[in-house]
């Protein structure tokens, strides 16, 4: 049977154009790739995972993501988990699982939750510090300009042996975290202050500005700095046009430095921030100073990410 030909339920190596053809959705994963084909809404969905040169690393399997699934691929790509609410429909208190599968691995329950009344749980990341999960309101979405609920908290599970440890709850908001690889630990733990806006905390530490309010703070991929976007609005106002700068941390001494009129747009390496002003899109080094430019004023041709 030809390519052209292949019925819409087998996949086999999805290149850019099959992907395309199979409605295949590429989801980046580190250095890997990994596809979602689901034939119906209700079928089971199943997982390609290509290298960046187009091999096939192997397949698997995933649940139908209904509105009581979410789902997370790790780092790699390599390995996936979703959490279900066995109880979507009720009332009370709401509880239900956390699977995992991944390639050359039967699909598993790593750890079942139960919720407090009025809360369920989600995934919201997977990284090395483990699979993230979050407590929040049954129902949703979340409020403009944060989450005004203690009752949220998020905890990491670790992925090999269903471990939970609680991250951030009551008055902090998660961020970004950073551990060990396959651990429940984290060395970088960055969380925004719910009853502060002009704070963060990282690692227990609290970096403030008063003229200014936190509205991201990613960690370098090596745990050695954390770049602090601040803006000088609420973004759920409105108002004079903002103002960013990036407090850029360096964790090992607490310094902190400003760069002004930055809007951070994603960490490039370890020593190296993509950022955008007034003069387009450009790398620049920890200390603010542009290295090349890499997206022009009045294009509209857009930065969205780095590949591994």
């Amino acid at each position: 049977m030809g390519a052209d030909q292949r019925p819409r339920g087998e996949v086999i190596c999805p290149t850019a154009a099959q992907a395309s053809k199979y409605n295949l959705a590429p989801q980046s994963g580190n250095s890997n790739l990994f596809f979602f084909y689901q034939p119906t809404p209700t079928s089971i969905n199943t997982v390609v995972v290509l290298s960046r040169t187009g091999k096939l690393l192997g397949r698997g399997t995933a649940p139908a993501l209904d509105n009581s699934v979410s789902f997370q691929n790790s780092p790699t790509g390599t390995s996936w988990a979703w959490t279900i609410d066995q109880t979507p429909n009720a009332t009370g208190q709401h509880h239900g699982v956390v699977e995992m599968g991944g390639l050359g691995q039967s699909n598993r329950i790593v750890y079942r939750w139960v919720a407090p009344a009025g809360f369920t749980e989600l995934l919201d990341g997977w990284t090395n510090t483990g699979i993230i999960m979050q407590r929040t309101p049954q129902g949703g979405p979340f409020p403009c300009g944060g989450y005004d609920n203690s009752g949220y908290a998020w905890f990491a599970i670790n992925p090999s042996t269903g471990q939970l440890t609680e991250l951030v709850s009551g008055n902090e908001q998660l961020i970004d975290t950073l551990g060990g690889e396959g651990t429940a630990g984290s060395s970088v733990l960055v969380a925004r202050l719910l009853n502060d806006a002009h704070s963060v905390l990282i690692n227990g530490v609290k970096y403030s500005e008063s003229k200014s309010i936190v509205a991201d703070a990613p960690t370098s991929p090596d745990g050695a700095h954390v770049a602090v976007l601040r803006e000088s609005f609420n973004p759920c106002g409105g108002g004079a046009i903002p103002q960013s700068s990036i407090e850029m941390v360096t964790l090992a001494n607490h310094s902190h430095i400003d760069l002004q009129n930055l809007q951070l747009a994603s960490w490039w390496g370890n020593n190296e921030i993509v950022a955008s002003a007034t003069e387009g899109t450009w790398i620049y080094t920890l200390q603010g100073k542009p290295v090349s430019q890499i997206g022009f004023v009045n294009t509209p041709w857009m930065y969205q990410g780095e590949l591994s």
